[in-house]
């Protein structure tokens, strides 16, 4: 009986000594921390990004920059090009791509207004220490041809 005893024992102290070593080794111990340097870019956060003075501003943004190309004019395209960019920390757009291209160089213009607008508010996520600011992609559709009296949608 006392054989199996200190059998026991010995193998709890071995286990714990096992877990021990392990924790040393590893400074972080089993938890996950937040990297101030965090690269992750999120398609879905608790409070996305927003152009400064909300979709009305947005839009009329849009109207007054978006230019209809002549070689679209002239064979009379029509249509939207989705845009998908990301708006990092600070605010600032990156990584303008086209996601549906209409042709007739309104990519290329979608992707200038894009490039050309001003910083963001970055999206956000509640942590345990307040908000956390996170890189966010956007994606937005650029009409051409198209009025753009019913989009986006603003209520109030």
């Amino acid at each position: 009986m006392s054989f199996c005893r200190y059998c026991c024992q010995l193998i709890v102290r071995q286990i714990v000594t096992f877990i021990i070593c392990l924790l040393l080794l590893n400074s972080n111990g089993f938890t996950q921390k937040l990297s101030l340097s965090d690269t992750t870019v999120y398609t879905i956060v608790e409070h996305p990004p927003e152009f400064p003075g909300g979709l009305g501003a947005l839009k009329n943004y849009l109207q007054g920059n978006v230019r209809y190309p002549a070689e679209a004019q002239k064979v009379g395209i029509k249509g939207r090009v989705f845009v998908s960019f990301i708006v990092e920390k600070d605010g600032h757009i990156a990584d303008v791509r086209v996601l549906r291209e209409l042709g007739y160089g309104c990519d290329e213009e979608a992707v200038r207004v894009i490039k050309a607008m001003i910083r963001w508010k970055p999206g956000s996520q509640s942590g345990i220490s307040g908000d956390v600011i996170l890189r966010v992609k956007h994606n937005l559709p650029i009409f051409f041809g198209i009025d753009y009296t019913y989009y986006p949608r603003t209520t109030k």
